[in-house]
């Protein structure tokens, strides 16, 4: 249903928005700036109320000289301020609140009134194992660059989203005065975004917030899906058109035990025995580099490449150029002679190099000397004629500090210079054919970068990962195809990854597998070939034409359940016409579940057959059971 929405102004600085004839939340503004003065327009003077045909525009003044406009759209029920001088002289701040939220009234939406109202909270990125959850209101409770709040059983839900991601990092945060107050603030660095130095300051003769989209509706999964197509709507994801990539990345499997024999052999397995039995992607096969991959000599892997090539696979690499991970800041940097790594690191106000974040220094992406360097080794990429190349650890590239480039003053501003950087060095029309950029330990924004991202840190094959990968599925499945042009689920491991005590059982392999497959996705194997059972798991699971069908579908399952701080344990889609019910168990004992059909918006009393056993499976009410002994999964679909 689409939404409609209308602003109005109450009094005393407040402002409310009905959508769908329902008051759903009321607000103000406040603005902070470095000279430390601040603007609440609960206090301040309204100077202006301008109404429009698409909304209307607050204009309120202070005795301290500011002045705060609000602008407020109706159908796209936006929101955004910005703070100026009286004076009209130039004014600096690293803190805009556009929205200070409120329930309404007495008649508001049920979702203000419940005290088991979830709020979810988005990671600012996917590093270190971060999780999304849904919990309940609190002081203090963070969310970075969007949110919604929803009431679990009738999903009724309010979205609150920053639309722009290019200057300001963004956050919904729970107000420490009151549980039920969140403020849709502009200008957040803290230990969420690995920040050690405070926001950088926005400056001019007028300083605007983000645009803030408020969303309200009978159930928070559409919400989310809205908000993700009116990203795409202005900012489209980067486009692909050679399929869903199918392969094996080197680093749950071999780490840095990487060597150019096993890569050869793995690349050889995959053309002899999984290709052939249906692992593919129109026959192709991606054989990917991870970290560690330096090892190699240049002249071995270009050779490597080309026997890949001569064969009909792909050839993927990997890089992470916004992060230093070297203990010698004096080294001289390749491809830049006379030049060393210090001179292009990001420091603080006092000249100190920032701290170390997972093991490495940001580097300043908007210095030219970093955009030699970085040039040089992508350059060698295109030159070698890999197709793919994994980029990790890019949250190092938005850290707050002094940086190179005088215009650029916050770690976003820096951190779209750098991914634009990076995606013109890999653009078709510059080197004369498709590269896949898959980010990983990246932000959730800006998107329109990379053609998938990874969403969630590094997972491997217990039911410890089943479940931890189903988290980001149960949370982030309305990504796909709109932010990104895939969400990426990580390197499936089937048998047993590096650092693991134990080999998985083949419900946790099928499970891990059927993970990956509804994400909407990217399929990268990964385990160590060398090990003989490591084939027979690969040849076993990796072979099932009907469920890689689903996986090159480039559909992503929508979660039934919210999950809470947990994931999902059911996902459906429709996929050719047909409805598809993907079913997980993490767990270790043996159970019987049981699935709504109403609840999970499926038709009663038809018949299902599981994609991995071939058995048919109809039950005449409302409920559907599955009998399971540990970690497992079903794929369900009509017949």
């Amino acid at each position: 249903m689409k939404q409609t929405a209308q602003w109005h102004y109450r009094e005393n600085g407040f402002f409310e928005l009905i959508c769908n004839d329902h008051p759903v939340m009321m607000a103000h503004a406040e603005a902070y700036t470095e000279d430390g003065r601040r603007i609440d327009t609960r206090t301040a003077a309204l100077r202006q109320q301008q109404p429009d045909s698409q909304g209307m525009t607050l204009v309120f003044e202070d005795e301290n000289g500011l002045i705060l406009t609000e602008v407020l759209k109706n159908e796209t029920s936006i929101a955004l301020c910005r703070v100026s001088d009286r004076s009209g002289a130039e004014i600096a701040a690293r803190r805009l609140i556009p929205l200070v939220i409120q329930a309404d009234s007495q008649n508001t939406c049920a979702l203000w009134k419940s005290l088991w109202t979830k709020m979810l909270l988005v990671p600012y990125d996917n590093t270190m194992w971060l999780r999304y959850e849904a919990q309940p209101l609190r002081a203090g409770r963070k969310s970075y660059d969007m949110t919604v709040l929803f009431c679990e059983q009738s999903r009724e839900g309010l979205l609150i989203g920053a639309l722009d991601h290019d200057v300001w990092k963004n956050a919904i945060i729970g107000s420490a005065s009151d549980a039920k107050t969140l403020n849709a603030q502009s200008g957040i660095a803290d230990e969420g975004t690995h920040d050690s130095v405070p926001h950088g300051a926005v400056s001019g003769k007028e300083v605007s917030s983000a645009r803030f989209c408020v969303l309200y509706g009978g159930d928070y999964r559409d919400l989310l899906e809205q908000y993700g197509e009116r990203i795409a709507s202005e900012q489209k994801p980067l486009q692909w058109k050679e399929g869903v990539p199918f392969g094996f990345n080197s680093w749950a499997g071999l780490a840095f035990r990487l060597n150019e024999k096993n890569y050869q052999a793995t690349g050889q397995f995959l053309r002899e025995k999984l290709s052939p039995a249906g692992y593919a992607n129109q026959g192709v096969t991606y054989a990917n580099l991870d970290a560690g991959w330096n090892v190699i000599p240049e002249d071995t892997l270009i050779s490597l490449v080309d026997e890949l090539h001569e064969n009909g696979q792909k050839a993927g690499i990997y890089d992470a150029p916004f992060a230093f991970f070297g203990e010698d800041c004096g080294e001289e940097i390749p491809g830049v002679p006379g030049h060393c790594f210090e001179e292009i690191l990001v420091k603080d106000e006092a000249g100190r190099l920032l701290p170390r974040v997972d093991g490495a220094i940001p580097f300043d992406v908007t210095h030219p000397l970093w955009r030699a360097y970085t040039q040089w080794k992508f350059d060698r990429f295109v030159r070698w004629n890999f197709d793919y190349v994994k980029i990790d650890f890019l949250t190092h590239g938005g850290m707050e500090g002094v940086h190179y480039d005088p215009a650029v003053h916050t770690g976003r501003q820096a951190l779209t210079q750098g991914y634009t950087f990076l995606r013109d060095l890999l653009a078709p029309e510059r080197i004369g054919r498709p590269f896949f950029i898959s980010l990983s330990i990246a932000p959730l924004f800006p998107c329109g970068y990379g053609h998938a991202r990874r969403f969630s840190c590094d997972a491997f094959g217990t039911n410890e990962d089943v479940e931890y990968v189903l988290n980001a599925q149960t949370y982030a499945w309305w990504q796909n195809g709109r932010l990104y042009a895939m969400n990426d689920p990580d390197h499936i491991c089937l048998l047993r990854s590096f650092g693991m005590e134990r080999d998985s059982t083949e419900g946790e392999a099928r499970a891990r597998y059927t993970s990956a497959v509804i994400a909407g996705t990217v399929m990268m194997l990964s385990d160590d070939y060398e090990r003989e059972e490591a084939r027979a798991r690969a040849i076993k699971f990796s072979g099932n034409r009907e469920v890689n069908q689903i996986a090159a579908s480039r559909v992503s399952f929508r979660p039934v359940e919210s999950g809470n701080a947990s994931a999902s344990p059911a996902f459906t889609a429709e996929i050719g016409g047909k409805r598809v019910l993907a079913w997980f168990h993490w767990g270790q004992k043996k159970e019987i579940l049981s699935l709504s059909c109403h609840r999970a918006g499926l038709p009663t009393g038809i018949t299902w057959r599981d994609l991995w056993s071939g058995k048919t499976v109809q039950e005449p009410g409302d409920e559907l059971h599955w009998e399971v002994d540990g970690c497992d999964a079903i794929l369900l679909r009509e017949e």
